[in-house]
């Protein structure tokens, strides 16, 4: 499908993800970018391109329905991506609100429905080379149980109702504006605060910002891909000794101490109990130790051959590329 002069309307388009999309869409796909934010201050920047604004909440279906009249693209970015959130918060967007923006979509007969899920749909098992014909599982984490929950809704709005869905799912995006890994990573590395577990051998499994939106704009394009869901992944992991000292470079720091698995669960079990008695967030918890010590990987090859996509960006030059953004933002000198 050409997307060039289409309308596509992209939710979440202030965050991370979908900031650098509806970028991408507005200024180099020929593409009229609509988004419905929920801060107008944060959307200005969008706004200045061209994007069209439209004030609103995917948890309201009447403010989706009203942003979806006249897209033909979809690009359901949105979501409560923490771990730390509060059940019912959590399941009202990520599953109330794909719902919500599914019968929106329905409604408008709209050409191709994008669905941003996540590798981490998979339950966090410990294997190697993760391909899509492994069936999502619920683990009790939150997080990932609604990612489950919300592509069981897209998949079935494609088989029972034929709405044409693509489900990419993306690996660890880090890279220029990453909060995750990126931001917080540079100023826990400048304070001192990284510490491995078990000598940082376990894998960090990255997808480059830019490659992510590469196969993003692929799935609006490329119509084998409709009811597909699709690993969205460099490839080869990359232990997390590697990732941080790509950093620990940045900001001259050359080594970090490690701990083993058991002492840092532990210990996040009191970072845990320290952070709900002072009522102030911990940035260490059982899930972040879980994290650094997952021990798996994803294929990407079903992108690859489907999308005709190959990541352009290795990791070097992505860490080349974030160095520039935060000396430019102000985080490294």
């Amino acid at each position: 499908m050409n997307i060039s002069g289409k309308t596509a309307l992209v939710t979440g388009a202030t965050g991370f993800i979908g900031g650098h999309l509806t970028r991408r869409l507005q200024i180099a796909e020929g593409v009229q970018v609509r988004a419905l934010v929920r801060s107008l201050q944060k959307a200005a920047p969008l706004e200045a391109l061209g994007v069209e604004i439209l004030p609103g909440d995917i948890t309201d279906p009447e403010a989706v329905r009203e942003a979806m009249r006249g897209a033909q693209i979809v690009y359901h970015a949105a979501a409560w991506a923490d771990e730390q959130g509060d059940r019912d918060a959590v399941w009202a967007v990520n599953v109330g609100g794909t719902q919500h923006t599914i019968d929106a979509a329905l409604a408008e007969g709209v050409e191709r429905f994008i669905h941003l899920s996540s590798c981490a749909v998979y339950g966090s098992l410990q294997q190697l080379d993760i391909d899509e014909t492994t069936p999502p599982r619920m683990t009790g984490r939150v997080y990932h149980d609604s990612k489950v929950a919300a592509e069981g809704l897209v998949f079935a709005a494609y088989q029972k109702q034929g709405l044409p869905v693509v489900v990419p799912r993306p690996s660890q995006v880090y890279g220029p504006g990453s909060l995750q890994f990126s931001i917080r990573v540079i100023q826990a590395v400048k304070a001192g605060k990284v510490i491995l577990v078990d000598g940082g051998k376990h894998h960090f499994k990255p997808v480059y910002i830019d490659n992510l939106i590469d196969a993003l704009t692929l799935c609006a394009q490329v119509d084998a891909a409709v009811g597909e869901a699709l690993n969205i992944t460099d490839g080869e992991p990359v232990p997390w000794k590697d990732f941080f000292a790509a950093y620990g470079r940045m900001a001259g720091v050359d080594s970090f101490p490690s701990a083993p698995y058991p002492a840092a669960y532990a210990y996040a079990i009191f970072k845990e109990i320290i952070s709900k008695v002072t009522g102030k967030r911990s940035s260490i918890n059982r899930e972040v130790v879980k994290t650094f010590h997952s021990h798996n990987s994803f294929s990407n090859a079903k992108a690859r051959r489907i999308l005709g996509w190959e990541p352009a960006v290795d990791f070097e030059e992505g860490m080349r590329r974030t160095e520039v953004w935060l000396r430019k933002e102000g985080y490294l000198p």
